[in-house]
């Protein structure tokens, strides 16, 4: 799954014990209060994810990120929350693929429910505030709608109930200026309903979606981006992000946290695209001009999707180091591996956070 620190679907690769269930594509069995989906028909290795989305949510939830993947294992994923509550979907095409869901079983009992959703066979299960719901269409996709939090199973099978194809791919949309001098702006996600940019230094983010988007939870200020109303939230200058170390480099990097982005966000009412800015500690000026500058460009392209580009962090110096450009270097973190972008273009591979501290993870920002 294209999941990073605010995961909720989790790699299992423990050897498969006998399935309780066979489906066409996917097998599902449940063992140590988790439950386990694997494929069991291998991708092509130029395999396209299809995407699907809920066309309905509850009223209060939002899109945080959407997320693809072609290739051996075709995967699209869209995660939204309300408040601390989060709602993902997943669709999994046919695939040698295999996760888990951690469920957090009581005394063995999997209070599983057989249901129909879009007139396939589902399972669904739910304990405490945790809830699964997974069913395989006749293609072989498998779709898997995981809940943390309150949401009632009417509720659930509602969202799941209106999860459609999307095709058409959203209009094409860059910032025509940022303040990364040093540093590129990358495209990094392109998929019907969701386009996202990123890249710095200092760290930028920039992405529009088809569905309302996330926003942080403290009081904004009301602007206005073309006349459109807009709301600004300014990062704390003063607050410190999380400060990671290459071990090959000794440089160090400030990853941004909710404090530290400054987030301004607008919709467009012809549109109805929501759009949204994020920049590392940046100031009112800096956020309305880069919001300002957005310019329409070439069709985004679908189903052809560029390399990803991950996003990258604000170069720190390191104690006793200089501070000259041409010493400069840019971190970038994808989810799967971690790279230093010198000023010259070379690339330097450093370790995941799991090799370097086994059992830890970042923390979610």
């Amino acid at each position: 799954m294209l999941l990073a620190a605010a995961a909720v679907l989790g790699l299992c690769t423990p050897a498969l014990a006998a399935p309780a269930k066979s489906a066409r594509c996917w097998k599902v069995y449940v063992e140590h209060s988790s439950i386990y989906w694997q494929g069991s028909k291998a991708a092509e290795p130029d395999a396209k994810a299809p995407v699907w989305q809920p066309a309905w949510l509850p009223e209060g939830w939002t899109l945080e990120y959407g997320a693809a993947r072609d290739g051996v294992w075709p995967e699209t994923n869209w995660v939204y929350r309300c408040g601390e509550e989060t709602l993902s979907m997943s669709l999994c095409a046919p695939s040698d693929f295999g996760f888990c869901q951690w469920m957090d079983f009581e005394d063995g009992k999997t209070a599983k429910k057989e249901l129909k959703i879009q007139g396939y066979p589902a399972d669904f299960w739910q304990m405490n505030q945790r809830a699964a719901l997974a069913w395989e269409d006749a293609r072989g996709n498998l779709f898997v709608l995981l809940h943390s939090g309150s949401l009632t199973q009417a509720e659930i099978e509602k969202v799941a109930n209106s999860v459609a194809e999307l095709r058409a791919p959203l209009p094409d949309y860059r910032l025509g200026w940022t303040p990364a001098q040093d540093g590129e702006i990358y495209r990094d996600t392109t998929m019907p309903g969701y386009v996202s940019d990123s890249g710095g230094p200092p760290d930028i983010r920039f992405l529009y979606a088809g569905q309302p988007l996330s926003a942080p939870e403290r009081m904004p200020e009301t602007v206005t981006v073309r006349g459109v109303p807009a709301r600004l939230w300014l990062g704390d200058p003063k607050e410190t992000g999380i400060i990671v170390t290459s071990p090959v480099s000794g440089r160090t990097a400030e990853i941004p946290t909710e404090k530290t982005w400054s987030t301004l966000m607008w919709t467009d009412p012809e549109t109805d695209i929501c759009f949204r800015i994020q920049g590392n500690k940046l100031t009112k000026e800096t956020m309305l001009r880069m919001a300002e500058s957005v310019e329409t460009g070439r069709a985004a392209s679908w189903p052809a999707q560029p390399a990803a580009n991950p996003a990258s962090a604000s170069s720190v110096p390191a104690s006793g180091s200089g501070g000259s450009n041409a010493s400069r270097r840019s971190w970038a973190a994808d989810g799967w591996k971690a790279v230093i972008v010198q000023a010259d273009g070379t690339v330097e591979n450093v370790p995941n956070c799991s090799e370097l501290f086994p059992g830890q993870e970042l923390p979610a920002v």
